[in-house]
């Protein structure tokens, strides 16, 4: 069988995929980090494990699949399985037997092996596939199981339409720490709200940089355009220009930034803006961790050529659901002047609320800023 979704393919083991797998648990292991980390990964006979799969490959039979292998763009990258739980969300025995979708509560599985794959919308891809899959072979109840501390997998299920059911407290042990196991049950209205969101997609995607990436940064801080909301305050920062907004930024100091803006979530997100159609960057957004304010401050910033065609909303979408349900933050917080009528606009509508007023100097005047406040809670219900 062969199920295709977008660039995403959910598909029956071949041959060929052995080898895969067998790299997968002993030399590309990084996925264990979040799969169960709790068991070991104990594999010692690759060759056993060869002849294993050979014979459910000859012996395969027809019917409701329990697991599928998912290709990427025509590049096998992962699995999905499935397996039915009992009233409590424990596994149930014998499960492998399990043949009828009309029976039982079906909890869903997903590993995308190769690292080079996450965080690119593949799994959100092929995790969609799969519902779609249980659904229209009459499954009633949809579950999925994580754990608190894979809190990408967590968002996963959030964003295509699972809502949390049951959470063990300190049921898994990871890393000298403890943490909640986690049961999501399926809201199918959600579920067919995410569906429409795929069939019709952001213009916009999220992009981590690389270094060699941080020629847009500098182009966006040193286009005048782009930067004149940023003009005119009482600021002492290194290469900061008054006058028009721009902040320096040589090629000698991209390595500095990227590495003080890169790579710490949660406390700290930053990202492109990519366009979709066309690969080209659009702007960037970021949240990061004010210790001194005891909040999450952020920021979207679109790069002025990319202006005035309803980005900003899209653009803080993203960051949006990043934020709340990849880091899982409890709230962001936001700062304009009251006369930016148009940025205070699309964030009232994405549900922040204003939280009080504070004053500030630009241009030697005294200007009223209005502070903006947006909670996790209130995100996830407007959802």
């Amino acid at each position: 069988m062969v199920i295709n979704y977008q660039d995403i393919t959910l598909r029956d083991m071949k041959e060929s995929d052995i080898a895969d797998h067998i790299r997968w648990r002993t030399v590309e292991t990084a996925w264990k980090d979040w799969d169960g980390p709790w068991a070991p990964l104990s594999f010692d006979d690759p060759e056993g494990f060869r002849q294993k799969k050979l014979e459910q490959i000859r012996t395969f039979r027809e019917g409701f699949r329990r697991r599928f292998e998912v290709d990427a763009a025509g590049v096998h990258i992962g699995t999905v399985i499935n397996y039915p739980i009992d009233e409590d969300c424990n596994i149930l025995e014998n499960h492998d037997n399990a043949t009828d979708p009309a029976q039982g509560r079906w909890t869903l599985g997903i590993d995308l092996y190769d690292s080079a794959y996450w965080s690119g919308g593949w799994g959100t891809k092929a995790l969609t596939a799969w519902v779609r899959y249980h659904l229209d072979a009459g499954c009633r109840e949809v579950y999925l199981q994580t754990w608190s501390g894979n809190r990408r997998m967590a968002a996963l299920a959030e964003k295509v339409g699972f809502r949390e059911f049951r959470r063990k407290p300190g049921l898994r042990k990871v890393r000298g720490g403890a943490y909640d196991g986690l049961t999501f049950l399926l809201d199918k209205d959600a579920f067919a709200a995410h569906c429409r969101r795929m069939e019709h997609p952001s213009p916009l995607a999220l992009y981590i940089p690389r270094l060699e990436d941080m020629w847009f940064a500098q182009r966006m801080q040193e286009d005048p355009e782009t930067m004149a909301y940023n003009a005119g305050w009482d600021v002492s920062y290194g290469g900061y220009h008054p006058d028009t907004g721009c902040i320096d930024l040589p090629e000698s100091t991209w390595a500095a930034k990227h590495q003080r803006l890169v790579g710490h979530e949660p406390e700290q997100f930053y990202a492109f803006l990519r366009v979709r159609e066309t690969g080209d960057f659009a702007g960037y957004v970021n949240f990061r961790w004010d210790a001194d304010e005891g909040r999450y401050d952020m920021s979207v910033v679109l790069y002025a050529p990319y202006r005035g065609r309803g980005w900003g909303s899209e653009a803080l979408e993203l960051l949006l659901r990043r934020a709340f349900l990849a880091c899982g933050v409890p709230a962001l917080h936001n700062t304009f002047e009251t006369t930016r009528a148009p940025a205070i606009a699309i964030h009232k509508r994405a549900g922040f609320r204003q939280v009080g007023t504070t004053q500030d100097v630009r241009f030697g005047r005294p200007v009223e800023l209005m502070e903006l406040e947006l909670t996790r809670e209130a995100y996830l219900n407007r959802r």
